[in-house]
């Protein structure tokens, strides 16, 4: 039986430096990860598959809609991390507790967020990964 994966938050002991540190991080593979979602889409445009291969073009379509959805996550995700950096800013002149338990809590759901979205990007590649394993000509 798998073990399911859950999202623990480490953020209350962090200082500021870490915290912009890792919303830097998660944007820059965020940026990038359009690349990796624009090379899959052109894959599976590419004449490479078995001829015969049962419902390919259904199947490859639907990949294709998932790649979409999962852009577009990726963007509303993205955009979501810009606006938290400048949240940061305020942060960083607020010196009230309740500031600062805001701000944490705000810290949390966005990485609970990524979180969720780079566990449904795993599924998706290894489910991608296993259907273009068997279509692929040899």
């Amino acid at each position: 039986m798998k073990t399911q994966e859950t999202y623990k938050s480490f953020n209350s002991n962090k200082s500021i430096e870490e915290l912009q540190y890792n919303i830097s991080s998660a944007i820059s593979i965020m940026e990038n990860l359009s690349l990796e979602l624009e090379f899959y889409e052109h894959l599976l445009d590419k004449p490479i598959y078995k001829k015969h291969a049962i419902n390919l073009y259904e199947r490859l379509t639907n990949y294709k809609n998932e790649i979409k959805g999962i852009n577009t996550k990726r963007v509303n995700l993205l955009n979501e991390l810009y606006s938290h950096t400048n949240h940061i800013k305020i942060k960083i002149e607020c010196e009230d507790l309740a500031c600062d338990n805001y701000f944490v809590k705000e810290h949390e759901d966005i990485e609970l967020k990524i979180f969720g979205f780079y566990n449904a990007l795993s599924n998706f590649k290894f489910k991608l990964f296993q259907y273009l394993e068997s279509v692929l000509v040899n």
